[in-house]
Parts: C-alpha cells; structure tokens; sequence
C-alpha cells in the first residue's frame, strides 16, 4: 500500500523557489531585448545646475563629432546620433560586445534657456552641452532695505 505524508510548510523553501522563477522570468525578458532596445537608454547622462545654467555631460567614447546631433529648444535639449562599431582596416573582429545603434535621449528642463547661447564640446569621449539659462529664470538678489 502506498502512503502519502505531506511535509510541513517551509517559508523559506517557498521564497527559494519564488525568487528561482522570477530569475527565470527576468532572464527570459532580457535575453528577448534587441540590442537597438538596450541602447536607447545610452549615452548615460548626468544634468547639473548652478545659477547661470544646466550642463549635461554625456559619456560618448568613440564617438567622432559628425556623429552627434544635439538640438535645443527653450524648453529642453535632444542629443542624437549613431554609434558604429566598424573595426578598424586590416583588423577582423573576435568577439564584439559594444552595440551599434542610432539612439536619441531628450531631457526637458524645468526653466526656459537662451537657445542662441548653447554650447556644446567633446572631450576625452564627454559630451558636455551647456544651456544658459533665461534672464528671467535666474535667481536675482533682492535689497531689503529698511523703512
């Protein structure tokens, strides 16, 4: 005669075995993004402010200044380009991990900026783009005087 005896729940061997399937699930998804998926969130920025202006940098290696585009508005900035990975002549490529792919990153900014001043420079592969900011969303110092 065959006898069945159920073990007592275990909460840790149920987190165990949550967390392997959810490692699988994750693993699924991102084993299905195209590489032109997982570059969109590229070039990685940082955005600083003072009182004069924003300035992004932007990490661009490799990238010559023909290949980027950067367009402003008075309400924000696109950076846009096409990164190629094309081995250089005489050389074949052995293995390959850096994508190529167009990519375009916009970031609105919170006050208006004088489009006619933006600068924007490559050095050492930063991209550092600087956006004055208007006269009217510059903090200004008021003279208290006394009455």
């Amino acid at each position: 005669m065959f006898s069945y005896t159920r073990a007592p729940y275990d909460p840790i061997q149920a987190l165990g075995l949550f967390r392997r399937r959810m490692d699988h699930i994750f693993r699924d998804f991102d084993s299905t993004l195209t590489p032109a998926v997982r570059a969109q969130a590229w070039p990685q920025m940082r955005l600083t402010e003072d009182d004069e202006a924003y300035v992004i940098r932007a990490a661009v290696p490799g990238l010559k200044v023909e290949e980027i585009d950067v367009r402003a508005t008075s309400e924000g900035v696109m950076i846009a380009g096409e990164r190629s990975v094309k081995a250089p002549e005489g050389y074949s490529v052995h293995r390959q991990e850096r994508v190529g792919a167009p990519f375009s990153r916009s970031i609105t900014l919170p006050t208006r900026i004088v489009v006619e001043e933006v600068t924007a420079a490559v050095k050492d592969g930063i991209l550092t783009v600087t956006l004055p900011k208007h006269a009217e969303s510059r903090p200004r110092a008021i003279k208290v005087s006394v009455h």
